[in-house]
């Protein structure tokens, strides 16, 4: 009788899904679970963006570059120089004096004013240069006045001469006649002037 009732109550225990029994266990593999697939990721090449001009703003203007067309004329026949601006207007004018000798200059120490068309390459502080005018008065002080302004005669020149230039004066009982060694001489408060006008590059234009 025990042993129906023991059999008995392992059938019932097994029915209802609780081991036991005299029956081994079993071990129950676990499935792990995979490991999710990670797509790579392509990173997507950067955007372009185009800036769009607002039409409500108003967008700048090129301009065009300036071009300079001052310059100065010096007229021997009368003694005067001429300044004048980008639109062609006269804006200076003073009286100068010349070579001593008349003439188209040719050579150093002829004491002739070149004639032609010449441009600046320097504007110079000359209210510490010196000259000796070969007069006997050895060297001058204050010979070129406060400023030199250089002009580049080397086309005409050849190399062959050089030094010429507008400056001011020691001398200015001697402006209006023909009192230099071939420079253009002007007053000296007229060349302070008129370098305030100049710059490099500028034409400079002697007639006769």
């Amino acid at each position: 009788m025990k042993g129906e009732g023991l059999a008995g109550l392992c059938i019932l225990l097994t029915a209802l899904g609780i081991a036991g029994c005299g029956e081994e266990k079993v071990p129950v593999k676990e499935e792990k679970p995979e490991a999710p697939v990670v797509e790579e990721i392509q990173q997507a090449p950067p955007v372009q963006i185009t800036p769009v001009e607002d039409p409500r703003v108003e967008q700048p203007v090129a301009k065009a570059p300036v071009v300079d067309n001052s310059y100065i004329l010096i007229t021997k026949s009368n003694f005067s120089l001429h300044y004048f601006d980008n639109e062609g207007q006269e804006k200076f004018v003073a009286s100068c004096a010349l070579g001593k000798n008349p003439g188209q200059k040719e050579k150093s120490g002829d004491m002739k004013t070149p004639e032609g068309t010449f441009v600046i390459d320097e504007v110079i502080d000359s209210s510490w240069w010196t000259h000796d005018f070969g007069d006997g008065k050895g060297e001058i002080a204050g010979a070129y006045g406060p400023y030199f302004i250089s002009l580049n005669t080397d086309e005409l020149s050849q190399g062959n001469w050089g030094g010429i230039g507008i400056h001011g004066t020691h001398d200015p009982a001697s402006i209006g006649t023909r009192a230099s060694e071939g420079c253009i001489r002007l007053l000296n408060e007229d060349v302070k002037k008129l370098q305030l006008l100049v710059h490099v590059g500028m034409k400079v234009i002697i007639t006769e």
